[in-house]
């Protein structure tokens, strides 16, 4: 929010809207706050878990859109695909919303916690605890740059780092 204080300020009216000013958003209000789910996708898809998948291997031979594939061979998912979403370094919640306000069918969370029954089985805890955690931010708080000494501002860049998850 720090780099993007245009989403928090689309966020934080959609919120009060739902739920008013006094109360914080429940797991209820999840359904009519399509906005903030949009940023949860974006916030999967722009700085993913993982950038490459679960390394698998074929347990058979395979043809898939006229390629062969022999038995054993590897294949990693690539999560951060630039070319399905332009920007993909900026973050845009809107790409998840049709003309309509709501929720496109695209969400990142299907490739980046895993493919089909090989998934993450804590896909539905982190979406679950992530979504609150971003709904009671933007619903509490004005998250913005902080300054040095000199009043200056202190800059801030993304950077993904790398390792295992487990």
């Amino acid at each position: 929010m720090v780099l993007y204080p245009d989403v928090q300020k689309r966020t934080q009216p959609k919120i009060d809207s739902v739920v008013g000013k006094d109360q914080l958003p429940t797991f209820e209000d999840r359904a009519s706050l399509p906005y903030i789910d949009a940023v949860l996708r974006e916030t999967f898809r722009w700085q993913p878990i993982s950038c490459l998948g679960i390394p698998h291997a074929t347990s058979s031979d395979d043809t898939y859109v006229g390629y062969f594939i022999p038995k054993g061979s590897l294949f990693l998912g690539i999560t951060w695909n630039e070319k399905r979403y332009p920007n993909a370094s900026r973050f845009i919640p809107e790409r998840f919303i049709d003309v309509h306000g709501a929720l496109t069918n695209d969400d990142p969370a299907q490739y980046i916690f895993g493919f089909d029954r090989r998934g993450c089985p804590g896909w539905y805890t982190a979406d679950t605890f992530v979504w609150s955690a971003i709904v009671t931010m933007l619903a509490t708080l004005d998250i913005s740059s902080v300054k040095d000494d000199q009043g200056i501002v202190i800059s801030f860049t993304p950077t993904f780092i790398t390792g295992l998850v487990g």
